[in-house]
């Protein structure tokens, strides 16, 4: 064999003609998936052409994402069917990643869509707005005097839900607020926490919102600070207008930390659906 070494590549040499390091290669070896032709009496590797062969099919497989332990079983049961059903099984997974990212360029358009339309809102007024129907996936329900600590408890599991269903959080989130209370003209507790979305997948958690007429309104800053007296100014209007609440109420997040480090530049929405209330004489 040694006279034969001529015809043969070192590490150095084999790493080079297929542009990786040659710790690449030595790794490649430990693991079983390149054996050197021999190995001399300084412990020195030489590959043959057949292991050249071997490495190019490793590096282009890789470039698939197809896994070592994979390609190391393909090297050793190589076929033509079996090359096929390797092809085959990971262009399902490109299908599947293709269609996750094409979902995921849909959502960040939603949100960019979503961001823009929030310049112009108008602040501080109530009025009547004609909504659709939206789909709320919702928490776990918030007990009534749950502290802080237990309110971040379940907003945080709810967001670890959600990430089981959607690539990317839209981020449009909220509260449903007890009507109950709401109509008794008192300041309602939160019921669940929720994110928003225009159409549903498959899951419990969710709530369809449904469409109608909605008395809104728009104000600035966290709802805990300045929730209350837009609460008060909803109900007034209500009153002054003749109308009747028939949902619970939605605080929707709009501008939020992930927009502002200032809180109180956070941009609310609290609306709740209405209807005339008829009087029979």
């Amino acid at each position: 064999m040694e006279k034969n070494k001529k015809k043969l590549f070192t590490t150095g040499e084999l790493a080079s003609l297929c542009n990786i390091h040659r710790k690449t290669l030595l790794f490649y070896d430990r693991l079983g998936l390149i054996k050197p032709e021999f190995i001399d009496n300084n412990g020195y590797r030489y590959y043959a052409r057949r292991q050249f062969f071997s490495l190019e099919i490793i590096l282009a497989l890789r470039k698939l994402d197809i896994s070592l332990p994979e390609i190391g079983e393909y090297l050793n049961n190589k076929s033509t069917s079996n090359y096929k059903n390797l092809l085959a099984k990971h262009a399902n997974i490109l299908d599947q990643l293709l269609l996750n990212l094409q979902k995921m360029r849909s959502e960040l358009n939603d949100r960019i869509n979503f961001l823009e339309n929030t310049e112009s809102l108008p602040v501080e007024s109530v009025h009547l707005t004609a909504e659709a129907e939206e789909y709320l996936f919702l928490s776990n329900p918030v007990p009534q005097n749950a502290d802080l600590k237990i309110r971040t408890k379940i907003s945080a599991q709810h967001l670890s839900t959600l990430a089981d269903y959607v690539t990317f959080n839209n981020h449009v989130s909220g509260y449903i607020l007890d009507k109950t209370a709401f109509i008794a003209g008192k300041r309602p507790h939160t019921k669940y926490f929720y994110q928003s979305f225009s159409q549903p997948f498959d899951s419990p958690y969710f709530f369809l919102k449904s469409a109608g007429s909605y008395a809104t309104i728009y104000f600035e800053g966290i709802y805990c600070s300045y929730g209350k007296p837009h609460v008060t100014m909803l109900y007034q209007y209500l009153q002054d207008n003749n109308l009747q609440a028939v949902s619970d109420l939605y605080m929707t997040s709009i501008r939020n930390h992930w927009v502002t480090n200032d809180n109180g530049s956070y941009l609310n929405k609290l609306s709740v659906k209405v209807k005339k209330i008829t009087v029979e004489f």
